[in-house]
């Protein structure tokens, strides 16, 4: 048996969150005053995943040994770049062309986007915020591997928990929240008693890193590629931070904002809030929820998400959910879907509104079997 060390919950945690709760709050801090001028960020030197392999994993990795694990997916069929391999002198023109257009860790910058709220993101970043997800927003901070589920990468610009169809891109919004409220069951504390100048401003920086690692790793990409970068990089880095940022403001104008149902507060045992239960059982089958959340996520096993790292579907049954269990949290769960762990949206095509609300309904009463239709509790629980 493989021996682990998750710093997820617990004592140390509510320690970990209290202590980082305060901080960010406002006491005082020895290192307020952030990165060295002197700094600049490091070109990415870890594997680029090209390609999945073809088969799912049968564990998930050790601790400490995320790049091991992923150095390993070519040995099961997937592909990777290897920026590492790239000339020194290759690589410092790739990290001044990346260096003119985004700027260092203690003056990054970024169109519309005010310079010294930047920069106070930054070294709230440093303090809060790095030691996990790293300089770069790799995910690779000196604690970020002994973690699980492993701190996340900003680098390509994906998200789990959105509020656009988007294919996994956030809205600042989605980071804010994911920001304020922390994700449940993992290491991520929550900062709710930040200052508000001080979430906003570590909002934006987020989403500078997010739009920085994206650029870097297409960037790289395309070095790497088979045909190798023509042209400028300076001029492919600009052009290439311009695209992302429209896409980014496209999945903020695309928000679902869906009225929830005023039937959503009836009560267990009411004949036609029952009745919804049924139909959101069965559209449980119709939208290929069971495919993942097999036995409605008791029966466990592994899948890859977009960064190479074996994840399990949630068990259902539990009734925790990272991102929050509001009804309005679920919805977007199922019509946005969770492209980077492998969850797909849930169309208007296969489910309409009033039929995601039963989902949804279906999905809240699941955790408490007393809350479930007699005949639909003996389909999952058997009593």
């Amino acid at each position: 048996m493989k021996t682990r060390t998750i710093i997820a919950s617990g004592g140390l945690s509510i320690i970990l969150i209290a202590s980082l709760a305060l901080v960010f709050s406002g006491c005082s801090n020895p290192e307020a005053n952030g990165y060295d001028p002197s700094v600049k960020f490091l070109l990415r030197s870890d594997s680029i995943i090209a390609r999945l392999p073809p088969t799912p994993p049968t564990d998930r990795h050790d601790n400490g040994k995320l790049d091991e694990s992923i150095l390993a997916l070519k040995s099961r069929g997937g592909q990777l770049l290897e920026p590492a391999k790239l000339a020194k002198d290759e690589r410092e023109k790739l990290a001044l062309a990346l260096d003119e257009i985004f700027g260092t860790p203690a003056a990054p910058k970024l169109p519309g986007m005010i310079a010294e709220q930047l920069a106070l993101g930054s070294q709230i970043y440093k303090t809060q915020c790095s030691n996990c997800h790293g300089m770069n927003g790799d995910g690779r901070g000196p604690t970020g591997s002994w973690v699980y589920p492993v701190p996340r990468d900003f680098r390509l610009a994906k998200f789990k928990f959105v509020s656009s169809p988007s294919n996994g891109l956030p809205t600042r919004d989605d980071l804010k929240t994911s920001i304020r409220l922390g994700v449940a069951g993992n290491a991520m504390p929550p900062f709710a008693l930040a200052a508000p100048e001080k979430l906003d401003a570590v909002t934006d920086y987020a989403m500078f890193l997010t739009l920085r690692g994206k650029v870097e790793t297409e960037l790289l990409s395309a070095v790497l590629s088979e045909d190798g970068l023509t042209g400028d990089p300076k001029l492919f880095v600009e052009q290439s931070r311009d695209a992302w940022m429209k896409r980014i403001a496209a999945a903020e104008t695309s928000v679902l904002r869906p009225a929830v149902p005023t039937h959503e507060a009836k009560e267990a045992g009411d004949a036609s809030h029952d009745e919804r239960i049924r139909r959101g059982f069965q559209s449980f089958t119709v939208a290929g929820c069971a495919s993942c959340h097999r036995d409605y996520g008791r029966d466990q096993h592994y899948l890859y998400d977009d960064w190479g790292v074996a994840i399990a579907p949630s068990n259902l049954t539990v009734g925790k959910y990272k991102a929050g269990g509001e009804p309005l949290d679920l919805f977007r769960r199922i019509r946005c879907g969770i492209p980077p762990a492998g969850m797909p949206a849930v169309s208007e095509g296969t489910l309409k509104d009033e039929q995601v609300w039963d989902l949804v309904l279906f999905l809240k009463s699941l955790p408490v079997p007393k809350h479930l239709p007699t005949d639909v509790r003996a389909k999952i629980y058997g009593n």
